[in-house]
């Protein structure tokens, strides 16, 4: 239920001077001309057409009336954000150990639709990715990268970027704007080789410092940068004649070795790549005069003066008036006559500046100047990966004299995160959906729209259990199931995975509940099936083709009727068996022998019934495949 609007303005001036005509004879006898040539009737009607003047204002919610109750609410609208994008360095051929410094600016030309080269690694190649410690990473898994010149020539640390394959996997969870507790509890170390000749020796291998992970271990795409080691010399390690893996001799090895597993998801990736750099659509701009707004009779208004940059949006400033730093605020509620502040309005590119009571009013004649801001943001700088891209200076040399110039750019993929300051309606239409998502976690409903929620992880299924008791409040228990790909198997949530979750809750349900989460109880299954073919059939296929469809019906998040088998249902023989006889190379089916490992009990039609926080994995299993002769026997 929303309360109703008033509509402070529903009296017009004619019905305003009629009350008050109607008043007269209550306060005075004597006044007894009414007409309009009556002074008191002139003063009525000027006090009339005051009081629908004023009403009228009352009435009207103004967009900074508007602004002030998403500030109330503790919102506001959302400044611009700039797009962002990875862009690949092709630098001429033996060219290596050239930095180009970060200020270094680049053009974006129009897109050339159909007219692109693509200039990625072999392991980039369109429509493939591979799972870098395989299909079931293990402690001990590594993955190597062999560079055929010194990575870190010329610099002190080694970038290494990773595409991440994400296409079929759902997006990590969000709640409204709150930041992802997400702590992976796996581990990695990155290392170098430093004798191709024993590699199996302890000291063959030395660790890299991490000076930053992007990837967060893996879990999406993203830079990691290595710091260069005291140590480091390729030369001096010398390089197994005949090469590492069957490789060109003289190739520099550095590795990543996982120490501890416990990937929901096995790291796939379409690329890995070095040469790669962040680039964000902004621009830094120094020491820039600002101009104040005017008319033709002068400023605007002395009590409201308002300096324009030359560029906007503005996505942050820094301002001085006659060499004197102010401070930026929010709004000038809390300002005093004599505090520097100023109002930055990002999207029009515009500084405001006090009234002299809530405020300091600087003297119209003062000089401001902008030290420093930065320009850009908004969808403009979503250019498509299809855009061509160069350096604005292309004159200037880095490393050993390498022309800028002799470097060709690539976009990795389309420039994202561009977003236009949003209006003060659109503040108000996300505000209203965050007011109507739960954060408060009372019912179980809460909790698990709460649970499956937390930022950060890409999540599978929950369900919430209450075990209520005779004394004390009940017990919670949120059994959870991260999102694993469908050829992974079961859904096994890590340590860091119910943390977070485990966190988002606790941080949002009631002081006194107790909640629990925790990890589902798998019930292994064992199968023998007899089933003859119609035709000739290799065993190791056909128990193949058999698992598959098993494994794909008691799948714990794409099975049953595609969204998970259900938390504690029975899984029923006959079921098996119609799963059986849909293989359209299947015949007849003999017979289906089906054993539970695990919290589950099986009654005497061989129908497993487990706890309601169970769920399925197929175990082992083992068939008979026998094929039917010409005679049909």
């Amino acid at each position: 239920m929303t309360l109703e609007v008033p509509d402070l303005n529903d009296r017009d001036y004619e019905e305003l001077v009629e009350e008050a005509r109607k008043l007269i004879p209550a306060y005075s006898d004597e006044w007894t001309n009414h007409n309009p040539s009556d002074p008191g009737m002139a003063i009525l009607e000027m006090l009339a057409w005051i009081t629908e003047t004023y009403t009228y204002q009352l009435d009207q919610v103004t967009d900074e009336h508007r602004r002030k109750y998403l500030q109330l609410m503790g919102e506001q609208p959302r400044p611009p954000t700039p797009a962002s994008a990875k862009v690949e360095l092709h630098p001429p051929e033996g060219v290596s150990g050239a930095t180009v410094p970060a200020s270094v600016a680049l053009v974006v030309s129009e897109s050339a639709d159909g007219n692109w080269t693509d200039h990625s690694h072999a392991n980039g190649a369109d429509g493939m990715f591979y799972r870098a410690f395989g299909d079931d990473p293990s402690a001990g898994d590594e993955f190597y990268l062999g560079f055929d010149a010194d990575p870190l020539a010329g610099g002190d640390t080694l970038s290494v970027t990773v595409d991440f394959h994400d296409d079929d996997l759902p997006e990590p969870a969000s709640h409204g704007d709150e930041a992802s507790m997400f702590d992976p509890s796996v581990e990695v170390v990155w290392e170098y080789c430093r004798n191709y000749y024993a590699l199996d020796h302890e000291d063959a291998w030395g660790e890299f410092e991490v000076v930053s992970d992007d990837t967060n271990a893996f879990y999406r795409g993203g830079t990691v940068t290595l710091a260069a080691p005291d140590e480091w010399d390729p030369e001096k390690w010398g390089v197994d004649e005949h090469g590492l893996f069957d490789v060109d001799p003289g190739t520099v090895w550095i590795r990543c070795r996982l120490v501890e597993a416990g990937y929901e998801i096995p790291p796939q990736f379409d690329s890995v790549k070095v040469n790669v750099v962040e680039t964000v659509h902004q621009e830094t701009i120094r020491g820039e005069v600002l101009q104040q707004h005017r008319t033709n009779e002068g400023p605007e208004n002395l009590s409201d003066q308002r300096y324009q940059f030359e560029h906007a949006p503005v996505l942050e400033a820094e301002i001085t008036v006659d060499d004197e730093p102010w401070t930026e605020v929010e709004g000038f509620e809390a300002s005093g006559p004599t505090d520097r502040h100023y109002v930055l309005d990002r999207a029009e590119g515009e500084v405001r500046f006090g009234d002299g009571v809530r405020g300091k009013m600087p003297d119209p004649d003062r000089t401001v100047v902008a030290e420093r801001y930065v320009r850009g943001g908004g969808r403009a700088g979503n250019v498509p990966a299809s855009s061509t891209v160069r350096f604005a200076d292309v004159d200037k040399t880095v490393g050993d004299d390498v022309r800028l110039l002799d470097v060709d750019l690539s976009l990795e993929g389309d420039a994202t995160g561009g977003r236009d300051a949003e209006s003060i309606d659109e503040a108000f239409r996300r505000v209203k959906r965050d007011l109507a998502t739960p954060y408060r976690a009372v019912t179980a409903d809460d909790i698990k729209y709460v649970a499956t929620n937390t930022p950060g992880v890409r999540f599978g299924r929950a369900t919430v259990l209450v075990d209520s008791r005779e004394s004390g409040p009940p017990e919670v228990n949120v059994v959870v199931v991260p999102y694993v790909p469908p050829d992974v198997g079961r859904a096994d949530p890590s340590e860091g995975f119910i943390d977070a979750v485990q966190r988002h809750v606790d941080k949002h349900r009631l002081l006194t509940d107790r909640v629990t989460v925790r990890e589902p109880t798998y019930v292994g299954l064992d199968l023998e099936v007899d089933v003859v073919a119609t035709g000739w059939q290799l065993q190791a296929e056909g128990e193949d083709a058999i698992e598959s469809a098993i494994q794909e019906y008691v799948d714990p998040i794409h099975g049953y009727e595609g969204d998970g088998w259900p938390f504690g249902r029975t899984l029923y023989k006959e079921e098996l068996l119609e799963i059986l006889e849909d293989l359209d190379w299947i015949d007849t089916v003999r017979e289906v022998s089906v054993t539970a490992r695990g919290n589950a009990t099986l009654d005497s039609e061989e129908n497993v019934k487990i706890g309601d926080d169970s769920l399925f994995y197929l175990d082992n299993l083992v068939a008979d495949i026998a094929t039917i002769n010409r005679n049909g026997r």
